[in-house]
């Protein structure tokens, strides 16, 4: 009977030893597959920010989308046809040889999936870039020459010189469970536009 006992007693150790192992698997799996997405995600929008090669061509990152603010618009043009907290549309030159072109940088309306934002040039029904799924709405702040925020920016287009973006990009986790959480990364960058000083 003892022996029988020692058995069981061995068989239930056994068990819960094995599965220890097996949670302990299936943890450190979880923990490199959201590692994995973290990277993945701090690349993503990193890409974004500054550009990528796709092949043998460059597409250009929000940086150096917003560098053309202004650039060879005259002066008698406002560069600046809108500006709001979650869209920035102006016009600007993408080199010296073209022709003054439309630029839209819109976040739309949200869906099931997030805030998605876009990126036209001239057409504004076929996105140059984007869709990019943002966590939380887009938020566009304007400064004028003295870096002091302008309440309104609609209305006083004249006064921008620069602008903060704030964007919150992110991920699902691996776990589908009651405790499942988004992988987070926000950016917020700054950029003047030196078109608008010259």
């Amino acid at each position: 009977m003892s022996s029988m006992l020692d058995v069981i007693g061995a068989t239930i150790a056994g068990s819960v030893v094995l599965l220890m192992i097996f949670s302990a698997l299936f943890n450190i799996q979880v923990i490199s597959y959201n590692t994995q997405l973290q990277i993945s995600l701090s690349q993503m929008s990193e890409d974004l920010i500054t550009g990528r090669k796709v092949g043998g061509l460059d597409q250009p990152g929000l940086e150096s989308i917003l560098s053309k603010v202004g650039a060879g618009v005259p002066s008698a043009t406002d560069p600046i046809i809108e500006a709001t907290s979650n869209s920035f549309k102006f016009l600007g030159r993408t080199n010296l040889t073209s022709s003054i072109s439309t630029f839209h940088f819109v976040q739309e309306s949200q869906t099931s999936n997030g805030f998605p934002l876009y990126v036209y040039q001239n057409d504004m029904s076929n996105p140059i870039s984007g869709p990019f799924w943002m966590a939380d709405s887009l938020l566009i702040s304007y400064y004028d020459v003295n870096n002091s925020i302008i309440s309104s920016p609609g209305s006083n287009h004249d006064l921008i010189r620069s602008v903060e973006v704030n964007l919150t990009f992110f991920y699902n986790t691996h776990q589908p469970d009651i405790d499942k959480r988004f992988i987070r990364h926000n950016i917020v960058f700054w950029k003047y536009f030196k078109n608008l000083y010259l």
